[in-house]
């Protein structure tokens, strides 16, 4: 790793740190630590176990989701617990590893390649971007003082519809891409153009599925689903310490913390969470700031503790350790997946793109 690639990590690492230490302090400014003990004293605990319950589908929403891109050559169980150890990942580490560690370990197999994965993943947060940008739509019409929240919605669905159609573009017409990458290698001095158009190649295998209505409409759907079990599974928290909270508000809680994970932060968004979670919960709901600071501290408490231990029998799953993942998710890329060894960069196969490279684009619309 050189010299300049370092120094730059660690000065996003700092930034990312600041960024979480005064969002802290502005999450904990002004509360009264008397009505954060009443809150745990009243708290319903039971409300836990749906709260399990519901992350516990959201997750495996998501593995069912993420398996439809993959291809039906890679089990269900092993995206599960893939995705538990991405998230495991991201509450660790800094620089929000957790996605490249899943495209790592989903290519330590033999059914698709880690660059084919990466494309999978991106389609996902894709996906994901647009499915909050939806809830918020739906949401917002029935609030009031909530106009820095549907100005950053605005932002991040024109860009999430923006990526979509590039990648639904670069789906049905992958020679485009290919063209495209060729014009601009062909500009870079020393760079192996060969090794990176395989590396593209790779990358296009994992947006075949984008060619097939039939599983276009399934990922939309499942999309939903996913987005379902979350908002439960935040009610059901707010539920253990609020009396009756309104589904409305869980929804728009799910919004405001899903657009505030695009600010930098410390490794399992500590701080940011919370001050963005307290601002949904007090500015249009009028909760009072404790009960709202002490909401926000249990969800992100509650799923940190179970995603972590979920993430851990996932890597014990895969007989892998968590500095190893660590290392190969920092240097993953298309550049990196194309010169790995043949055990992590096996072909896609048509399991999953449904054509050879030569193919791609070729193939008949279901």
């Amino acid at each position: 790793m050189s010299k300049r690639r370092v120094v730059g990590g660690q000065w996003k690492l700092w930034v990312g740190l600041a960024i979480s230490a005064a969002a802290l302090v502005l999450a904990l400014l002004g509360i009264d630590v008397q009505q954060v003990g009443e809150t745990l004293a009243q708290a319903e605990y039971v409300y836990l176990v749906p709260a399990t319950v519901g992350m516990v589908a959201y997750l495996f929403a998501r593995a069912v989701r993420w398996r439809l891109l993959l291809g039906p050559e890679v089990s269900l169980s092993r995206c599960f617990w893939v995705t538990n150890v991405g998230y495991l990942v991201s509450n660790v580490f800094p620089f929000r590893l957790g996605d490249p560690a899943r495209a790592v370990v989903i290519g330590q197999g033999e059914e698709i390649s880690v660059a084919a994965a990466l494309s999978t993943v991106v389609v996902e947060r894709v996906l994901d971007m647009l499915m909050v940008v939806a809830l918020l739509a739906g949401v917002t019409p029935f609030l009031s003082g909530t106009g820095s929240t549907v100005g950053a919605g605005v932002i991040a669905g024109v860009a999430g519809l923006a990526a979509m159609a590039v990648l639904v573009l670069l789906a049905f017409r992958p020679e485009w891409g290919r063209g495209a990458a060729r014009w601009v290698l062909e500009r870079v001095p020393g760079l192996d153009s060969e090794r990176w158009e395989r590396a593209l190649d790779e990358l296009l295998k994992g947006l075949a599925p984008l060619r097939s209505k039939r599983r276009g409409l399934a990922l939309l759907a499942w999309s939903v689903v996913v987005w379902a079990f979350v908002v439960a599974f935040y009610w059901a928290l707010m539920r253990a310490f609020m009396p009756g909270p309104p589904v409305l508000a869980a929804a728009f809680l799910v919004c405001v913390v899903g657009l505030g994970m695009a600010i930098p932060s410390s490794p399992g968004a500590v701080g940011v969470f919370h001050a963005v979670a307290r601002y949904g919960l007090t500015v249009p709901f009028g909760v009072p700031t404790g009960q709202a600071v002490t909401v926000a501290f249990a969800i992100h408490t509650f799923q940190y503790a179970v995603g972590c231990l979920l993430g851990l029998i996932g890597l014990a799953q895969e007989s892998l350790s968590l500095g190893w993942l660590r290392a190969q998710a920092a240097s993953a890329g298309p550049h990196q997946a194309a010169s790995a060894g043949p055990h992590q960069v096996a072909s896609a196969g048509p399991q999953s793109s449904g054509s050879d490279p030569e193919d791609i684009g070729t193939e008949e619309v279901e």
